[in-house]
């Protein structure tokens, strides 16, 4: 279906909200705070070092991988606060002009987490509410069915998870009761003490998710960071390479993490054809397949056709059994987007 890309104003607008909230995440430390870089297996993260204070010199933190924008963010961060009054403006802006915002719970649950660290820890969002980033984030216009939501699907790699020397100062769930006290864990086969879900009334959900290199496996695995359990699933280490930093438009804007959007048009794809090996609606492959085609034809508009086969080339030679999942979802797509699609997938062919 044919793309409508934003007006420019809107566009650069989106990018001044991601600016800001950069420069407000590094300036959310006390005057005096020392930031430094370490490399590590050859590659370049910031650490922040708060002064001392009465109880102590607190631990070092992390905070990201070194890009030229975190750089320009912790320069800035340092000189002054970013003015919260201008970001709310701009949110306002942003929604007038049709990009989409979640609901009132869903930005509560989103800034809870923000304000937590799960994002600085690289928390990831995924699903839908990652999806409905992609309008600023590409420049482009969402029809309401591709983002329609209720729930929060929350990702972190394990690897991630094991390695970050820190986590969030209190249990998830009690983040979580920070924006409504009725949020519970939802029960789990695998025993009354591991959690990977949790639900308030209604039907509200945020599910916690991680990546699986290995067999199945039914039993959720524990992220320290987090202090959270989490269901392992595969394919998910593909989705969570090379995540990219977007905005929600909550009060104030939320800076998240979240995948990078060809990565999330061909895991759709993928994960439309483990739909109904797992027994999920026909609907929730509609809509896996209606949103990696909406971003596919976003990446021919703007030109990132070779960030798409990028992806493709990764997704496809990670196995045969990749390549025909990817073959049959394709068949799924629009016929605009078919040819376009298959021509890519043909150039990640062996050899």
């Amino acid at each position: 279906m044919p793309i409508s890309e934003l007006p420019l104003i809107i566009q650069t607008s989106y990018a001044e909200l991601i600016d800001q909230l950069r420069v407000q995440a590094a300036s959310d430390f006390p005057e005096g705070s020392t930031f430094r870089k370490r490399t590590i297996s050859g590659k370049v993260y910031w650490y922040v070092q708060e002064p001392t204070g009465p109880t102590g010199r607190p631990a070092e933190r992390y905070l990201g991988v070194d890009t030229p924008e975190r750089r320009k963010a912790i320069e800035n961060g340092q000189r002054a606060k970013a003015d919260a009054d201008s970001r709310r403006a701009i949110v306002r802006a942003l929604k007038g002009a049709g990009l989409p915002e979640p609901d009132g719970l869903t930005s509560a649950v989103i800034e809870a987490l923000a304000a937590a660290g799960v994002f600085r820890l690289r928390g990831v969002l995924v699903g839908t509410v990652a999806f409905q980033t992609y309008a600023g984030l590409l420049g482009i216009k969402l029809p309401g069915a591709a983002i329609r939501t209720g729930d929060v699907d929350l990702a972190q790699d394990y690897g991630v998870s094991v390695a970050i020397n820190e986590s969030i100062d209190a249990p998830l769930i009690e983040v979580l009761k920070t924006v409504d006290q009725d949020f519970r864990p939802v029960p789990s086969i695998a025993g009354p003490n591991v959690v990977s879900a949790y639900t308030r009334p209604g039907g509200y959900r945020v599910d916690v998710l991680t990546t699986n290199r290995g067999a199945d496996r039914d039993e959720p695995v524990n992220l320290p960071s987090l202090k959270t359990d989490a269901v392992a699933l595969r394919f998910l280490d593909f989705l969570l390479r090379d995540t990219v930093e977007t905005a929600v438009l909550s009060r104030f804007g939320t800076l998240v993490n979240v995948p990078a959007p060809e990565r999330y048009a061909v895991h759709k794809l993928i994960v439309s054809t483990l739909r109904k090996e797992t027994g999920e609606s026909a609907a929730k492959a509609d809509k896996d397949v209606v949103q990696a085609g909406l971003l596919i034809d976003a990446l021919f508009a703007k030109r990132r056709n070779s960030d798409l086969e990028d992806a493709l080339r990764e997704a496809a030679g990670r196995g045969p059994g990749w390549r025909e999942r990817l073959e049959a979802a394709s068949e799924r797509l629009d016929n605009e987007q078919k040819d376009p699609f298959a021509e890519l997938l043909s150039k990640s062919a062996p050899g």
